[in-house]
């Protein structure tokens, strides 16, 4: 390695370093500021909709994914 890419490596840590507590600060509050209920909320109601719009199959689908690798397999 280089010393013009060793500094540069090194700023690199530097600026990350300076960078992290004022992440971390932004990460905090965005956390704070989250309304988790109702993201639940809307993500349940999201959920439901999938289940009107796509509802399960009977099966896990495994059978069929068998079938398809026992066509894959070399005789």
């Amino acid at each position: 390695m280089t010393t013009a890419e060793k500094d540069a490596l090194h700023k690199y840590v530097a600026t990350w370093q300076r960078a992290s507590p004022l992440l971390q600060q932004v990460r905090d509050a965005d956390i704070r500021a989250a309304d988790t209920m109702s993201m639940i909320a809307c993500c349940n109601r999201l959920f439901r909709d999938a289940l009107k719009h796509s509802p399960p199959q009977p099966d896990s689908g495994l059978v069929e994914q068998q079938r398809w690798f026992q066509k894959l397999r070399p005789r």
